[in-house]
Parts: C-alpha cells; structure tokens; sequence
C-alpha cells in the first residue's frame, strides 16, 4: 500500500493543475435588496496582531495594496506557535479562568499616566525576572519531536513554496525555519529593523477612538514592551498607535482548557507540578520509569502518548466516546497508531480525594464513567484543547451568555464576539465583525479548525485588503446579520466548537467562495485577480495520510464499531484530521 500511495504521489507531483473559473452568486436573503456596508471613516492605516504564518501573508497583502501596515508580535521573532524553545508555559490555571483573561490579563499604566509610560523594577530575583519576559512572550505549544500534521505541500506559502530536497512530513525545526525565512523573504524579520514591525509587542487593548466631536474614528492600540535590564531588573513601557483597521492574527493556543472534572481541582491544590497542559509539554526524557495518565483523543493526546511511551513504565490514554461527533472519525486516525503499550481508557468521572501524604499522586485514586477505579499514576497530561478569547477585546466578551444565548435585538448592546470561549460568533464569512467590520480576523487556526493556515490565510486577508481597499463589498450590517442566523440555523440552531470546523471539503468550498466573489468585485471594482489551490494540492495530502496512517486505512471495516466497542477493544481505526485538540 505505501508503495503504491507513494508511486501515485509522485505521478501527481509531476502534474500539471487545471484552474477552473469561478461564479460567485451571492445568497438570498429577505434583505438582498439593501445596499452594502458603507464604512464610517477611510481605512489607511492597519495594525497586524501577530507574526505567525496567517500574520505574515497579512502583512504581504495589504502591503502590496498599498495601505500602511504595523505588524505587533509579542514574541523575539516570527513564526507563531511554530518557534520552538526549551522554556515553557507557566502553568494552566485550575479551573479555567475566564476565557477574557485566560491567555493573558492585560497589564496597564496606571489611570491617567502619560503616554508613553516606563516602570523600571528592581531588586526582584532572577526567576521573578524570567517569570514577567515568559508571562509576556508566552512560549509556544509545541515539543521537541513534533511533526506536522500535513505534507508539506499543503503546508507552504504559495509565492515561497518548500525547496524540493526538504523531506514530505517536516519537522517543527523545518517549519520554524521555513516561516522565519518567508519573513525574511518579506523583510520583516527580526534582524531586518524594518519599522513595520514592533517585536516583543504585546497588544494589551484595542479601544474605539473618537475625534473631538464625539465621532468615531479608527481604533487606538495600548501596546507594551518588556525589557531585560540586569539578571534582577528590567523594564516595561507603555505607548499607544492609532490605526484605522486591526486584523486579529494571533492564533487560537493562547488559552488552555482544562474541563471541570469533579475532583480535579482538589488534585491540583495538593499537587500543581505534577498535572500539567500539553502545551508544558517538551520532552519525554522528563517522564521516565513514571506511571502516566493522558487526558484527551484529539490529536495531542495520542500524540504525547506515543512521544512519552518509549521512556514512561506505564502509559493510559483517556478518550471521551464521541458517536455522532463530526471529530470521531479524526481521534480514531490519530489512535491507530498508538504503541501497544499505551492502554487507552474510558473517560474520567472522577478524581477521588487525594491524600496529601506526601506520595505525591500514587496513593489517588481516579474513576471512569464505567466505574473502573486506577491507582498509582505519577504524572497527568491534559491534552484537551483550547479556548478562544482576545484579551486586548474584552468589550466583546460576554461569559454571562450561555453557550447558544444571544443578547436581544431590542437591548441595543452589540452581539459578543466570545462567550464561554468554545466558539467565535458574529462574524461575516468567518472573517469581519458583524459590529465593526473594521476588525477582521485571519482565519488560520486563529476561527476555523480543520484547515491549512498558510494557504487559507492568504484568500481572508485578500478579502479584508480588497473590502478595505473599496475593491469589494460586504452587505449592509443588517444583511450579514440575517446571513449569521441563517447559517446558524442551518448548523442546527447550536453554536459549539464544530460550528467553525471546515476540514478538506469545506475548506474548499470556501475558498472557491472567497475566490468567486473577489473576482467577480475585481471586474467592477479593480485590483487583483485570485486564483484557487491546484487541486493536486489535496489529492497530495490525502495519499500523505494513507502512507503516514496504514494502518486505519487497512482496516475497511473500522467505521462499523461504535465508540464502546472501539475503547474496549482498542480496535485501530482513522480519519483525515478536522481539529487539532478537541478532547
């Protein structure tokens, strides 16, 4: 089988691709009638926050459209979650904190200081020191023998594609030099000094900014720096940029969740260096001859399993039971390649009263939902996602509304961009926001699971340069609002972590949307044409699965077990990837 997947591979590899035209026909609403969104101020100057792979082709898109762009990456150089360090994350809060605040608590001069603001401190010791730069770059969620979870051919700038000798699964070192060479490419990377971008930026908050006759005007940006000055000193400086347009590039990895489990909170009182989030996770040479629990079935988790099994004594994976889940078909790709030794088990109920006796975790006690009782666990990993929030938006968060409850038309308040932190809601295409559209959002892992950051990002932010640019036009507010509940109600009235999730043929659609529409407003309006993916792209990426995965797609029959059956008897089954920590 992998000869042939590869020998096909190579066939398509040496391909040429046919680009198919597109029509974009706009939908059918009761309002389609209404003209489009007029803005309230021209948008000149745009702020990118976040130097990731969808920051980069931000910049490289507005940049060739001529609007003046600052780019603020809180860490030392580009890259996003793809720069590795050995340092990691402080440690994820036990319980979730508010998803407002749960990357980071915006930090502030005090009330009435002026701009720009310098503290110095002194005299703290040297972690203290190291404890305010890691608060502040926040290390990413990668470990040291990732790998990508696409071919790299599905994974690459299409203007900077790969060279041909890198090899087909690149590690995170390849795609963490590919990314700092695209930015150098571009000539922001850190050693360019290119003023268009500020690193060691911190975004602390967005606010609406006014002209001197109460009118809106654009957005003002309060921005923070932290600079070492001694092994016990360092200093922090405020300032602030105004900017007529933010496009949120920052990613979607910057708040752990850790579920509410009953017991769990107790466990991490006792015991808060022994339970840990994966994004802590580096190496498995930390975990030998220990005993470790695993929590989550998405991609993480059996990931670090399998990373962590060749130096741990004991390795369990616990994975919810998910029949009728969109994801089930996805934890079961990632699951068939499980080592024998990793013993996958069923969801937890409960942690049971930890004694604080000194053992550390082995004398705790933990339950499944199927009753069975496990002792004598060293070290717990939670591999269980993500939550979104936008500490620099919180006048868009609203942890007050449930998960599906919406503010009332009547109460004139605008819609929330963040509730309970599972979901982004009110946004156009996944892309503007409904209530300002003057901040947009690059979908790459930053909305959307279940989709190639590098590729997609380049179609949403041509659609927020060309909408800003007068070279496309969005629908009058009240329209994309109608478009927002239609698709709400098309998904079953329910918003949730799959209400955004794409994955390969939604993505697709969507680009060939994206593509359709632009083009179409380029002959009345000006600018550049688009072109979609060749679509040798995805013919490419699905034989890289079946060779990387043989073993789920050997088993024809898998899909015919339910989620019991499949947990008991640790069948091996797969699917193409939708979401990369959906425990």
């Amino acid at each position: 089988m992998i000869f042939h997947a590869a020998f096909v591979l190579s066939l398509i590899l040496s391909s040429t691709a046919v680009q198919l035209p597109f029509r974009y026909n706009e939908p059918e609403t009761a309002d389609s009638s209404s003209s489009s969104y007029q803005f309230k101020w021209p948008i000149r100057k745009v702020a990118i926050v976040g130097a990731g792979a969808g920051g980069l082709v931000t910049y490289r898109e507005f940049t060739r459209q001529g609007f003046q762009v600052r780019v603020f990456e809180r860490d030392s150089v580009p890259g996003g979650n793809w720069h590795y360090t050995e340092e990691v994350p402080i440690d994820a809060p036990i319980p979730n904190l508010d998803p407002s605040i749960a990357d980071f608590r915006p930090s502030l001069p005090p009330e009435g200081a002026p701009w720009p603001y310098e503290q110095r401190l002194d005299g703290l010791e040297p972690k203290v020191v190291r404890d305010i730069k890691k608060e502040h770059r926040a290390p990413k969620p990668i470990f040291d023998r990732l790998n990508t979870t696409n071919p790299k051919q599905a994974q690459q700038f299409r203007e900077y594609p790969w060279p041909d000798y890198a090899p087909i699964s690149p590690t995170r070192n390849h795609v963490q030099r590919y990314i700092r060479s695209y930015a150098s490419y571009l000539g922001i990377n850190s050693n360019d000094d290119n003023p268009d971008i500020s690193y060691n930026t911190r975004v602390e908050r967005v606010d609406k900014r006014y002209t001197q006759d109460g009118e809106e005007a654009g957005w003002t940006l309060i921005l923070r720096q932290v600079t070492q000055t001694g092994s016990n000193s360092c200093k922090i400086r405020w300032w602030t940029e105004d900017f007529d347009a933010v496009v949120v590039a920052s990613g979607r990895y910057g708040a752990p969740n850790i579920p509410r489990i009953q017991g769990i909170q107790q466990w991490a009182n006792i015991q808060p260096n022994l339970l840990i989030h994966s994004r802590q996770y580096r190496r498995p040479e930390a975990f030998a001859n220990q005993s470790v629990l695993v929590i989550g079935g998405s991609v993480s988790g059996p990931e670090i399993a399998q990373d962590i099994s060749v130096t741990a004594s004991k390795v369990y994976l616990s994975v919810r039971a998910s029949e009728g889940s969109i994801l089930t078909e996805s934890r079961k790709r990632y699951l068939s390649r499980l080592p024998q030794n990793v013993s996958i088990v069923q969801e937890i109920k409960s942690f049971h009263p930890l004694p604080d006796d000194g053992e550390g975790l082995r004398s705790g006690v933990i339950e499944f939902v199927d009753s069975t009782l496990l002792r004598g666990i060293d070290r717990i990993i939670f591999g269980t996602g993500y939550r979104y929030g936008f500490p620099f938006l919180p006048q868009f968060h609203s942890s007050s509304l449930r998960p599906n409850e919406t503010i009332p038309t009547k109460s004139g308040k605008p819609q929330p961009l963040v509730t309970d932190g599972t979901h982004i809601r009110s946004l156009h295409l996944d892309i503007f926001y409904i209530e300002e559209p003057t901040i947009g959002f690059i979908n790459g892992k930053c909305v959307n699971n279940g989709i190639d950051t590098f590729s997609f990002s380049e179609y949403t932010s041509s659609a927020l340069a060309k909408v800003w640019a007068g070279h496309a036009r969005i629908p009058s507010t009240r329209k994309m609002w109608d478009l927002h509940w239609k698709r709400l109600e098309d998904a079953g009235g329910s918003y949730g972590k799959s209400f955004l999730l794409l994955g390969d043929i939604r993505e697709r659609e969507r680009i060939r949307q994206l593509v359709g529409w632009l083009n179409q407003e380029a002959v009345e309006y000006g600018g550049h044409q688009l072109s979609a993916p060749a679509e040798s792209r995805y013919e490419i990426a699905r034989i890289w699965a079946i060779s990387q995965f043989p073993a789920y797609f050997s088993n024809q029959n898998i899909t015919g077990f339910t989620a019991s059956e499949f947990l008991n008897g640790n069948q091996i089954a797969e699917a193409w990837s939708l979401s990369r920590d959906d425990w």
